[in-house]
């Protein structure tokens, strides 16, 4: 259920409400119409008969036979319409008690998705900070005490010193590369540019930078001319999905070959990465900190309206399937 199917329904249990309301009233002016015939009968047929006599001696009944019998086939007709009226009223209301109960859970649903958008978004923000706090931050710690003792190498030991700082130097660049990189896991900005499969190789390329795994990949050039906000977001989830569940297969399968898939279909993308690992159990994998891109990779499908299937029992095979935008809960 994403946003637009959402409104749909409450757009469908607003106008039932008010054709309900509508038939409220019709049926209370229709009620008022035959307590009025009653009241003129009534009035009619007690009319003392004396009130007659002094022109014709006959009984009420007979001098307003016609419109006494109008008025009751009047009154017939309005009586039918009211039942007919609430029998519409009656199914209306079991309608409404039905679209209410959606109502309530999909809202609640879409609360809870919300909410775990937050949590992944949380989660990536602590993910960068321990990142940055594990390399940059460490290594420029390290220059920093590097470029203290080249202060003291500096008189008594020039060639050391200088030593040292050309150390700096290239730690500088390291950490300058290291940066660029973080930028640029931030906002892959070469989706727009070169689109998703060169860009997807890059991501790859930078991931085994040393070489460890052999990486099989098979990524369809995805036409991305007529992209718009929505299918913008679909491609960069894409993205992150694929750079989450390659991270954890080169950190935790110890295997030494990942085969990585992108394949467009008519109705959806569909991703699949699988190690030659050891596999896992997924159930004590849930509850293990080193484990927690897992949570990531399941809220990101899940805020898509995707479908995951995640298999270890050779390995670890992750197949995920991302609606396209006229699917997808964007």
């Amino acid at each position: 259920m994403n946003h637009a199917d959402y409104e749909i329904i409450q757009e469908i249990y607003d106008d039932l409400k008010m054709e309900q309301t509508s038939h409220l009233s019709e049926l209370n002016e229709k009620k008022i119409e035959i307590d009025s015939i009653d009241t003129y009968l009534n009035g009619l047929l007690n009319k003392e008969e004396s009130d007659l006599k002094v022109f014709l001696a006959r009984k009420v009944e007979n001098v307003y036979a016609d419109v006494i019998e109008q008025n009751k086939q009047k009154r017939e007709k309005l009586v039918s319409e009211c039942d007919e009226i609430e029998k519409q009223i009656h199914l209306e209301n079991n309608r409404i008690e039905q679209l209410e109960k959606v109502l309530a859970e999909k809202s609640f649903m879409l609360h809870v998705k919300q909410l775990s958008i937050l949590d992944a978004q949380e989660k990536e923000r602590q993910r960068i900070a321990r990142d940055l706090h594990d390399t940059s931050l460490q290594n420029l710690t390290h220059l920093v005490h590097k470029v203290e003792l080249s202060s003291l190498y500096i008189d008594k030991d020039p060639v050391k010193a200088k030593l040292e700082l050309a150390t700096v130097g290239k730690g500088i660049r390291k950490v300058i590369e290291e940066i660029r990189n973080s930028i640029f896991d931030l906002r892959p900005m070469s989706i727009d540019d070169l689109g998703m499969k060169e860009t997807i190789e890059k991501m790859l390329l930078l991931l085994n930078q040393e070489k460890q795994f052999h990486i099989v990949e098979d990524i369809d050039d995805i036409n991305m001319s007529q992209s718009t906000s929505a299918t913008q977001i679909i491609f960069l989830s894409i993205y992150r999905i694929i750079q989450e569940c390659v991270q954890n297969s080169l950190k935790h399968s110890g295997g030494n070959e990942i085969i990585v898939r992108l394949k467009e279909c008519d109705r959806f993308y569909k991703i699949v990465v699988q190690d030659n690992g050891t596999g896992f159990d997924i159930n004590e994998a849930a509850k293990k900190e080193k484990h927690f891109g897992l949570s990531v990779i399941k809220e990101r499908v899940y805020f898509l309206g995707g479908k995951i299937n995640i298999d270890t029992q050779d390995g670890t095979s992750i197949e995920i399937e991302i609606p396209k935008v006229n699917d997808c809960v964007v």
